[in-house]
Formats: C-alpha cells, structure tokens, sequence
C-alpha cells in the first residue's frame, strides 16, 4: 500500500488501478514509460511485498515477483507516512536475497510526501538511506528526479555516440529508436545525423557509421 501502482501511472501515463487497500495488484502489470531522452524503458508494477505469509501462499507470492530477477533495476516504493517503514524495507530486501535479486541496482523512494504527518520523519529517513528519493506520485513532486536516475542507470550500459547512417540504411536508424535512445536526429546530404545512445547488442552493425 506505498503507492506502487500510482507511482506506474504518473511515470507512464497509464490508468491502472491503484486503490486504498492491500493487495489492490494481485499480478504484475507492465507499461511502456517515455523518458526525456528517449530511452526505451518498461515499468513493472509488481504485487506488495508482505511479512509472515502463510506457507502455502509463499510460493505463489514469489511467482508474481519473477520480474524482479530480470530487470535492469528495481524501484524500492515505501510510504514515508508508515511507522513501520523500517520493518518493510528488511522484509523487502530479505525477499529480494531469497530471490536471487539482491544485487540489483535498487532506487529507494519513499512516497506520499504530499501528505506527510510528521515534518521530522523526512528528516530522519533522509540520515537512515542517505541515497533515497522523496517523492508523491499524486502531486509529482519529485518525480524528474526519480526519471533523471532511471535514465542514468539504463544509459550506463549504452554507449553514447554521433553516428552519420546512410540514407539507404534508414531500418537502422528505425532500430535505434526502438532498441536505444535517439537524442537528436538531422537529415543531411550524406545520410542522417544521430546522436544516440546505443545498446551493446548494436554496436558491431552500427560500427562503420560512427
């Protein structure tokens, strides 16, 4: 109940539900997100993260979870408003170890800053996770900032290039506006002129046309 399937709508302009209650998403609901730059980037909204399960539901709740191990990076939505923030961000993180996804590159937000109880809490919480974004996915405050570091971690695996693509390779140029992130884009004479951000997967075909 932090705020996930809100934060999914601000950031991709969608109308998924997200209501007032536990378990409001029961399974993970993917949607395409536009970034400034015009990287490629697909958000999952995935079912809350819950202590003590019974047993038999463990499984099944981990099944939903399976996004987690494939991702790029991992937005960590908390409620700045919980006075058990703390315990939620150990059982979170507990569950990502069991998963195997302990290791990925995590943004820890903590939502719902338009409707904060105690002034303080900010302040203590800004001491305990240092790194941590503070955010409302209602009002938008502080969502450019969570766009701009979701746009630093993916370009961090894409090479930043000028590219001059002749005009008769035009399907590479539709690629990259695909499979990368295309900055700036200028018919000239000689071809199109790029300047984009290219996934390693590119880099051996768009070689000659650095």
């Amino acid at each position: 109940n932090a705020g996930k399937s809100s934060l999914l709508n601000k950031l991709t302009n969608s109308d998924i539900l997200a209501e007032d209650k536990l378990f409001a998403t029961l399974d993970p609901t993917s949607r395409r997100c536009p970034l400034p730059s015009g990287q490629p980037l697909v958000i999952t909204d995935t079912v809350g993260f819950v202590r003590n399960l019974p047993h038999r539901l463990v499984d099944a709740f981990k099944a939903t979870l399976e996004e987690a191990i494939v991702s790029n990076f991992l937005i960590h939505v908390m409620d700045v408003n919980s006075p058990e923030v703390e315990a939620h961000a150990e059982t979170t993180l507990n569950v990502l170890n069991e998963l195997g996804a302990k290791d990925k590159k995590i943004i820890t937000v903590f939502n719902k800053i338009d409707a904060l109880w105690d002034k303080s809490t900010r302040t203590e919480l800004a001491l305990q996770y240092p790194d941590a974004l503070f955010i409302s996915a209602h009002s938008g405050e502080g969502i450019d900032i969570l766009q701009d570091q979701m746009e630093a971690i993916i370009e961090a695996d894409f090479a930043q290039l000028r590219l001059l693509i002749p005009h008769e390779r035009y399907d590479l140029v539709a690629r990259l506006h695909r499979e990368g992130g295309v900055r700036k884009e200028e018919a000239q004479d000689k071809g199109f002129y790029l300047v984009a951000s290219v996934p390693e997967r590119l880099l051996g075909t768009i070689q000659p046309y650095i």
